[in-house]
């Protein structure tokens, strides 16, 4: 035996952040059965002792708490974690040192770890009898409401699959972003659709919110979940839930023994009796751990595994079993109602625990009975699904030819997509089974290698007359998994050899050179469709790029945009001989900017080396653009404006260019928050330094993370190889800009709070700290003391961290006596950049535009501004007809004489006069003095141009 020392047990559990309400519970729950096992002697005398760290809902957090268990503390086990991402992110730490994780908590499936033993039920544990007895007594239509994350999505395949095996219907399905308050759309679909179940997969405080107002509505019908438990219904208030079900395998209103002396202790303990199922999950993973351990002579992670396998436990809920292949539970099933205490009256148990069966493509065996022809898919499903497997199947096909049998390719679910036989064989027709459609997950197919395969994620084989099927007994049937990225199943080749094709020895050798042959297949179909996708995105992202693209690859043209495509159809020659000029040079040159006349036509050409390739990106110039020149930094005396309250906002803005501070920026969207963040920058002691931006409103929720923080290789696809940096890291040194941090998700602000606290970053699938020394601007137009307050959608720590210096920027509508200033900045940016004939605005047309309210603020100025001038082509003024029609019929007050001196309104009109005696001038010179062609090229009559000849006096 091992010294008396305790036994260390590693608790990972969220005791702050957004899941600290329930896994507070099972955290409770598991130090009460530890315990309760050192009360009874603990492990031959030995004691347990549990190592607690709070994770604070935080996955990455979760990573770094978990190897600092097993690292520094050496602890024997781990138990612990609630959501799925946690527990993705920490079994790379398990598998690296050998260390096994007890999760307490339900969850997707189509997983298994050989490091973790899964303590919650699985999908068909809650649902193989909870959606049949839900359409026998209420009905066939279901609405399906859930959270936007894995679990609620993965579930709810599985019950659109039963709800249609079962004669049933989805009639809508609804899924909101975690922490959504607001279910106004969701309800008036349910209204229209008049659903007979709605099945709820929401998750937090989303479950609160939408029984509340689902109750408040008065629909009739009952929601249906496999999540909400005794917790919930006690922070909502009973009253919002009574009536409606849940299936679990634990309720604490079961009547055993074993529940009521758990009840007693944790009521005598904690204070109440609220127990839900996760916490008797997180209670029952304690007691596994501590039977095991009684069993190990030497306490070792494979001495564990082993003595897991098939022990038994009475629980709170019944007696529960440990599979002895797959490392879940067996676990009863139990429908409840709620009752007007906020308890569950139970209206159904299963006899005794159901078998787990984690994968997908094993839950469409509910059925006890059911005929083949009801398991064959139309000739259009199956015509779907071989389209999709297409190219899979011709490179088995073609990389297995050599082998004198007979082959099957199923999909993941069992349909069997196509057969085939190697040389020298075509017997494919003696086996009636072999008619593609066919579902071999049905009842009916019972033991073979395929079927096996497909339950089991691994190679199978079995014999004649270990076959259930008559047909079967004279054949060897072997299924061999295709399997994708994370280890996911994609499918099975399923083999038929005749009792004498093959000898006991050459088996093996078989299978595993088979294995192999599948497994390149995979790989290869993957590039292929990496290939084609990445091709695919390239096209269509490129197609919102204005100017002409073209990839290069040694001279030659590997990849065009639309854009390009035209351009090399207008001018075809021209084009490939200036690419060849351009690929002779040598692919160290730095970025190359040129310009070239085509047939007459100005052309600037960007090039840009990386690796062995050239980017060429052609833009179309006018003449003018040769004077154009690269536009300066922008400081902070560049920003146009003179209003007193915005000339004190400026002023703020340098102030807080000398500091090294954080900087929140508030402001109405179009006022010019980018700009302001950019000025602070180049004029601060960071300025030789990198400023990024980043959109927090438009980003992904699933890639803001990686977005921001940076991802190592194989975080997503399994392949590990180096790393890629985050905006974080790419700002090291320099500013980095939040936009919209309003936007941000609530989970996400935790992970930015501890960033700016400790000042380094871990990477996604990373564990590695990596310092950073960055800058945070932050902007927003919401108000984050509303947010804070009233919609908790916001964190009050983390608004105090950004908030150390805040500039509020003034909407235009509070200062319109900027508006002459601006719309003249814009003009004379775009008199130089255009190439069309140079323009000022008229006086009425500025008059119209100090009526108007502007919501967008600046930036909606400046489009308007843009608009206006290209509407007016070669005209040498913007007049009212040129402007937005929502604009030009605006009704306001006339605040010209508020806003603009006579001496203003004098000059405006001097300056107009001088640009278009100046243009008339060069257009005589151009067309010499043809008063026709002038009159033409400016689109007016010859007798207005002789007018305005005499006007300026450039004629008699």
């Amino acid at each position: 035996m091992e010294n008396q020392e305790d036994i260390k047990i590693g608790l990972l559990y969220s005791l702050t952040g957004t899941t600290g309400v329930t896994e507070r519970g099972q955290y409770q729950s598991t130090l009460l059965a530890i315990k309760h096992i050192n009360d009874q002697g603990g492990i031959h005398g030995r004691r347990l002792l549990p190592i607690v760290e709070d994770i604070a809902s935080d996955p990455f957090l979760a990573a770094k708490k978990a190897e600092k268990l097993i690292v520094l503390d050496k602890v024997a086990v781990l138990i612990g974690l609630y959501t799925s991402v946690s527990r993705k992110m920490v079994i790379p730490i398990l598998e690296k040192h050998n260390v096994l994780l007890f999760y307490p908590t339900l969850y997707e499936g189509e997983e298994l770890c050989r490091n973790v033993f899964y303590c919650g039920p699985v999908p068909n544990q809650q649902l193989q009898f909870f959606i049949p007895w839900l359409i026998t007594n209420f009905g066939k239509c279901f609405y399906l409401i859930g959270s936007d994350y894995i679990y609620p999505r993965q579930t709810n395949r599985h019950i659109d699959r039963l709800v249609q095996s079962h004669g049933g219907r989805i009639v809508g399905e609804h899924y909101s972003i975690l922490g959504t308050q607001k279910f106004d759309k969701p309800i008036r679909e349910i209204v229209q659709a008049q659903p007979d179940v709605v099945f709820s997969t929401l998750v937090g405080d989303s479950v609160i919110a939408f029984y509340q107002q689902y109750r408040q509505s008065g629909i009739p019908k009952p929601i249906a979940s496999g999540i909400t438990a005794e917790t919930e219904i006690q922070a909502m208030n009973a009253a919002y839930a009574v009536g409606h079900y849940t299936s679990f395998p634990y309720f604490n209103s079961i009547r055993t023994d074993k529940n009521h002396i758990f009840q007693s202790e944790y009521r005598r303990t904690y204070g109440t009796d609220v127990i839900s199922s996760v916490m008797e999950n997180a209670y029952n993973g304690v007691f596994l751990i501590a039977e095991a351990m009684r069993k190990c002579e030497f306490i070792s992670t494979d001495c564990l595994r082993q003595a897991l396998s098939g022990i038994t436990l009475e629980a709170p809920q019944g007696n529960i079993k440990v599979d002895e292949k797959n490392h879940h539970l067996w676990l009863h099933s139990r429908i409840g109602r709620v009752n007007e205490k906020g308890q569950f009256d139970i209206v159904w148990e299963s006899d005794g625990p159901i078998a787990p069966i984690p994968f997908y493509s094993q839950t469409f065996i509910y059925e006890k009975e059911c005929a083949i022809d009801n398991n064959v898919l139309s000739h259009n499903e199956l015509q779907k699904l071989q389209n999709q497997y297409q190219i899979l199947i011709e490179k088995i096909k073609s990389a297995t030819r050599v082998f004198p049998y007979i082959f099957a390719i199923f999909d993941h679910q069992g349909v069997l997509l196509e057969t085939f036989s190697g040389e020298k064989n075509d017997d494919t027709k003696n086996i009636s089974l072999l008619n593609p459609g066919i579902r071999w997950t049905s009842p009916l197919m019972k033991r073979s290698g395929i079927t096996l395969a497909l339950s089991g994620h691994t190679e199978a084989i079995v014999f004649g007359e270990e076959h259930d099927i008559p047909e079967l007994q004279e054949f060897l049937t072997i299924g061999i998994p295709i399997k994708g990225n994370m280890e996911t199943l994609k499918g099975v080749v399923g083999v038929f050899l005749e009792l004498n094709q093959i000898d006991q020895a050459s088996i093996d050798l078989f299978i595993r050179s088979l294995s192999q042959t599948v497994e390149c297949c995979v790989e290869i179909v993957d590039q292929v469709e990496k290939c084609a996708l990445f091709q695919k995105i390239s096209r269509d992202i490129s197609q919102f790029i204005p100017e002409s693209l073209l990839l290069l690859e040694n001279g030659k043209i590997l990849f065009t945009n639309s854009a390009a495509d035209k351009l090399i159809e207008k001018h075809h020659d021209s084009v490939l001989d200036i690419v060849s000029d351009l690929s002779t040079r040598t692919m160290n040159e730095k970025e190359m900017l040129v310009r070239k006349k085509i047939n007459d036509e100005l052309y600037e050409l960007q090039t840009i080396p990386s690796e062995n390739y050239r980017y060429i990106f052609i833009k179309q110039l006018s003449s003018d653009n040769l004077t154009q020149t690269k536009s300066k930094q922008l400081l902070i005396r560049d920003i146009v404006g003179s209003n007193e309250r915005f000339l004190r906002t400026i002023q703020l803005a340098k102030s807080a260019s000398s500091i090294d501070a954080n900087v929140l920026i508030l402001g109405e969207s179009g006022t010019g928050k980018e700009i302001f963040a950019r000025a602070i920058h180049n004029e601060s002691q960071r300025k030789n330094n990198p400023f990024i931006a980043i959109n927090c409103g438009a980003m992904s929720r699933e890639l803001i993370n990686a977005e921001l923080f940076g991802y190592v290789d194989g975080a997503f696809t399994g392949a590990k190889k180096g790393g890629n940096p985050g905006k974080f890291e790419a700002a090291n040194g320099g500013t980095l800009f939040l936009d919209e941090i309003g936007d941000m998700p609530l989970e996400l602000q935790a992970t930015l709070l501890r960033v700016l606290q400790e000042r380094e970053v871990i990477r996604v699938g990373g564990h590695k700290p990596i310092p950073i020394d960055v800058r945070i601007i932050a902007a927003t137009n919401k108000k984050l003391n509303d947010e804070i307050a009233y919609k908790g959608s916001f964190r009050s720590d983390l608004y105090f961290r950004l908030n150390v210096f805040t500039i509020e920027l003034v909407p235009l509508r509070e200062r319109l006596d900027d508006i002459p200033e601006l719309v003249s900045y814009f003009i004379k940016d775009l008199n130089e950049t255009s190439g069309l004939p140079p323009k000022t605005m008229t006086t009425e047309a500025l008059q119209m535009l100090l009526r108007y309210t502007w919501p967008g603020n600046v930036r909606e100025l400046k489009n308007v501004v843009e608009r206006a001038f290209y509407v007016a082509a070669n005209s040498f003024a913007i007049t009212v007809d040129q402007l937005p029609s929502h604009i030009s019929s605006h009704t306001g007050r006339n605040l010209s004489h508020e806003l603009i001196s006579e001496e203003t309104l004098h000059d405006l009109k001097k300056i107009s006069s001088q640009i278009e005696k100046s243009e008339l001038t060069e257009l005589l010179v151009e067309y010499r003095g043809n008063i026709s062609r002038a009159a033409k090229h400016l689109g007016i009559s010859r007798t207005t141009l002789y007018r305005k000849l005499k006007e300026y006096q450039l004629i008699k």
